[in-house]
């Protein structure tokens, strides 16, 4: 029936991290970002302060008020990169041979094969959530895995009729993500 091929390269792992932290992780990213930037701020800003009056520090302040503009820093970037810095922590717990996925898709059940030969094979019931982006499908099979299906590579069906097809299969409204 549909049959995808994808490379689960930095873009895909990217759309993956962004979808999951809008949608079934959102709660625990925004804490996580709030609590980054909060804490960066209040760094930057003493670590500011104590700038101010530097030369009278003696030796260990100056090196606290030189560690909080670093952690200021540190964490304000961790902050504003979450996105990006979660693509990249997925792209080093691949194994080795499993960046690219092909996907087929039946009646019964969908089956992936990786180029190392490793075959995984799903009941349609395993899918939590279906997502899409304007160039990938996401399933969620749990809070700590999704399928990523990239559009373009689709050799057998249409990305606009697979949407139909799981919506139906899995009982769920496939939901789109800017």
């Amino acid at each position: 029936m549909f049959e995808v091929t994808t490379d689960y390269d930095k873009q895909a792992l990217l759309a993956m991290n962004k979808v999951a932290n809008r949608t079934f992780r959102r709660r625990r990213y925004l804490i996580r970002r709030a609590f980054l930037l909060i804490v960066g701020l209040g760094s930057l800003v003493s670590g500011t302060l104590l700038l101010m009056i530097f030369e009278k520090l003696d030796a260990g302040e100056k090196v606290l008020a030189a560690a909080a503009l670093v952690t200021g820093c540190l964490a304000i970037a961790e902050g504003l990169f979450l996105d990006r810095l979660g693509a990249r922590a997925s792209r080093k717990q691949m194994l080795a041979g499993s960046s690219r996925w092909t996907l087929r898709f039946t009646e019964e059940a969908f089956t992936g094969e990786n180029a190392e030969g490793v075959r995984s094979t799903y009941p349609y019931s395993k899918i939590q959530a279906a997502y899409e982006t304007s160039a990938y499908f996401l399933l969620q099979i749990d809070l700590h895995h999704c399928v990523i299906l990239d559009k373009s590579g689709f050799t057998q069906g249409v990305p606009a009729a697979f949407r139909m097809f799981i919506g139906n299969k899995t009982g769920k409204l496939v939901q789109n993500i800017p």
